[in-house]
């Protein structure tokens, strides 16, 4: 591929897009070393593991592009990745599903992240994140790759990269082109977030917006009382949360409603909560309205854990193609 060089050790793809740009994903992309355990472990807990195996999987920035491509959505990607062939994979993922990649920058001074993912007997995962080589994006790489996104409607982006980073990105995008901002708060950071107030939805699980509410694990607070909690103290305009197989819960400025999940049995969950973020941001492109766009990227997450992996794209598995989930909702 030709370079063009940001800096003696950055260099981006030497490529132009094909068409405008309606959602840009600002998130790392690494690659996920996975294994299949029994149940999952206990603290200082030493246990099997088996089909130990490198997944065709990436980080939350990367999943969110290809599942925003593979449902017909033109998506842009910023990151940053080393100069090595998990940054490549990660690419050629992404670059297959149409999404725009020039502004995966690549810099020959980190390596491209990597992470642990633990599988149990019930289809149940836990998650632990390597560090990610945004770490090394600068706040004029993210300011350029979005100018020359700057028609995109909506910005998504998150904490699998340096939270601050991600808030930066955030704050450019709707402070000076005007995009719709999302903000996947996971991992949730050890600092304060501050204000949130250039985010129009804060995007969280059950168990996240617990954490930040200060509630205990177990907590039966109800719903919509946590999220104004949320939306009060950072000032965000909105809150999406997913809860699992109890669906979903929408704060929306001041209108408040919950979605239902759609029964399936589940296979694989990896992913699932990217899709829905991904299939969120695809109603919203296309003019729905949020409860409209949160119900169908709910059906849509159901789908998803009933196929294998993510990345992948063979028949049947990974995020699936709008085709083949339009096929599905019609028999539901």
């Amino acid at each position: 591929m030709g370079k063009q060089f940001v800096s003696e050790t950055v260099f981006v793809k030497d490529i132009e897009k094909t068409r405008p740009v309606d959602v840009i994903v600002m998130n790392s992309h690494g690659v996920g070393q996975v294994c299949r355990v029994h149940r999952l472990p206990r603290r200082s807990e030493t246990m099997e593991a088996w089909d130990w195996h490198v997944e065709e999987d990436g980080g939350k920035g990367a999943t969110v592009s290809v599942a925003l491509g593979r449902l017909g959505v033109s998506a842009g990607y910023i990151g940053k990745v080393g100069d090595d062939p998990w940054g490549k994979m990660g690419d050629d993922w992404m670059s297959e599903a149409g999404v725009f990649t020039k502004y995966m920058y690549y810099d020959t001074s980190v390596a491209t992240g990597t992470g642990l993912i633990m599988i149990d007997d019930d289809g149940l995962n836990t998650i632990v994140d390597g560090d990610s080589a945004c770490r090394a994006l600068t706040w004029d790489e993210t300011h350029a790759a979005i100018e020359a996104m700057k028609e995109a409607k909506v910005f998504i982006t998150g904490f699998g990269m340096p939270f601050q980073k991600a808030l930066d990105g955030a704050k450019i995008a709707k402070e000076e082109f005007g995009m719709l901002t999302m903000c996947n708060a996971s991992p949730l950071p050890d600092q304060p977030m501050g204000d949130l107030s250039f985010l129009d939805y804060l995007v969280v699980n059950d168990a996240e917006a617990g954490v930040l509410c200060g509630l205990p694990e177990d907590y039966d607070t109800p719903y919509e009382q946590v999220l104004r909690q949320i939306r009060d103290e950072y000032g965000c305009g909105g809150v999406i949360m997913t809860c699992g197989s109890k669906g979903s819960a929408v704060l929306d400025g001041d209108d408040y409603f919950e979605v239902a999940a759609t029964p399936v049995k589940a296979v694989y969950t990896i992913g699932a909560g990217d899709g829905f973020l991904a299939a969120t941001a695809k109603g919203i492109v296309e003019g729905k309205t949020l409860r409209d766009s949160v119900a169908w990227a709910s059906k849509y997450a159901a789908y998803k854990v009933t196929r294998e992996g993510t990345m992948t794209n063979r028949p049947g598995e990974g995020y699936p193609p709008l085709s083949d989930v339009e096929a599905w909702m019609a028999t539901l």
